[in-house]
C-alpha cells in the first residue's frame, strides 16, 4: 500500500530538518517535496471541481433560470 501524500510530505520535511545532507541531497529532497506538494494540491483541486460540477449538474434548472 502506498503512503498518503500528506504523510510523505511530513516525513520528507522532518528528514530535511533533521538530517545532515549534502547540498545535492538537500536539493533533490527539496525538489521531491515541491513535486509532492504540487501533486497533493492537484488532487485537492480535482476533488473540489468534481464536487462543484456535481452540484451544478444537480441544480442545472435553477442555474438556467438565473437572469444573467
Amino acid at each position: 500500500m502506498t503512503m498518503p501524500i500528506d504523510q510523505q510530505i511530513a516525513e520528507l520535511k522532518a528528514e530535511l530538518a533533521n538530517s545532515c545532507l549534502t547540498p545535492r541531497e538537500r536539493r533533490d529532497a527539496k525538489r521531491e517535496l515541491e513535486f509532492l506538494t504540487e501533486e497533493d494540491r492537484s488532487d485537492v483541486e480535482t476533488v473540489y471541481f468534481t464536487e462543484v460540477e456535481g452540484w451544478a449538474a444537480a441544480h442545472a434548472v435553477d442555474l438556467a433560470a438565473l437572469p444573467f
